[in-house]
């Protein structure tokens, strides 16, 4: 029997399929278990390696594999990953059974021209799922006790927040206790593709595992982030490297 989780430098990740996580998921909040689910990529890895209070909120979240990185990491290690599980495709299968059921959704975050027309895009593909709130990332401190309230009493079966990480999986895991949300889950720019406002590399780039290079040539402001790429790798090999000898 495959193990269900498998450890990538202290990150405990599902080692289930993609399928197999959307159905996982969809047993979950139908059961009534409250779910938070991180999409970690090499970069939040090496969050959570550094930051002790950001650890302890993914070591308790459902954590997939959101990144080649990753499952190359399993490999080098021997565990048992062997499929990414992007946001953006995982966003959409879980709106797909939003629709099925007529679950709710909250979507939280990005910019205010792009939340709108993600809500819009997701209403005409989903026309039974019922989206019953819609917020941009862009609010003060001050205003968060009636975002949550307002999320609160909404009651959305599925709630999806993108205010980049680790900050989004941080603000849900501070308020977990009062969203009344039965799943959360932090989509990073998956509102900004969703809308049409940034384009997802093309099928050819994802096959060769090179989405992230594509990213990169696109915005070329993010190359400080993926510094992270480089860094989780020598890590990882550093470690195996270590507990061979």
């Amino acid at each position: 029997m495959t193990r269900q989780v498998a450890t990538i430098l202290d990150v405990p990740f599902t080692t289930r399929g993609f399928r197999e996580t959307v159905d996982h998921i969809t047993e979950r909040i139908q059961s009534g278990q409250k779910t938070h689910v991180v999409t970690a990529n090499p970069e939040i890895v090496m969050v959570a390696r550094e930051n002790r209070a950001f650890r302890s909120i993914v070591e308790q979240a459902y954590v997939v594999p959101d990144g080649i990185g990753i499952v190359y990491a399993a490999k080098w290690t021997n565990q048992p990953i062997y499929e990414r599980v992007t946001g953006v495709e995982l966003l959409e299968a879980l709106m797909a059974k939003a629709d099925q059921h007529e679950w709710g959704v909250y979507l939280l975050g990005a910019k205010p021209d792009v939340i709108h027309l993600a809500k819009d895009k997701l209403s005409t593909r989903y026309p039974n799922a019922r989206i019953v709130g819609c917020r941009d990332g862009y609010f003060r401190p001050e205003e968060e006790t009636q975002i949550v309230q307002e999320i609160a009493e909404a009651k959305p079966q599925l709630l999806f927040v993108a205010l980049g990480a680790p900050r989004q999986d941080e603000w849900m895991a501070k308020y977990r206790d009062q969203l009344n949300a039965s799943l959360m889950m932090g989509v990073g720019g998956s509102f900004d593709v969703i809308s049409g406002k940034v384009k997802r590399a093309p099928e050819i780039w994802q096959k060769l595992h090179l989405e992230w290079f594509y990213r990169l040539a696109s915005e070329p402001s993010r190359w400080k982030r993926q510094l992270a790429i480089p860094r989780f790798v020598l890590t990882v090999l550093k470690e195996k490297w270590s507990s061979r000898s």
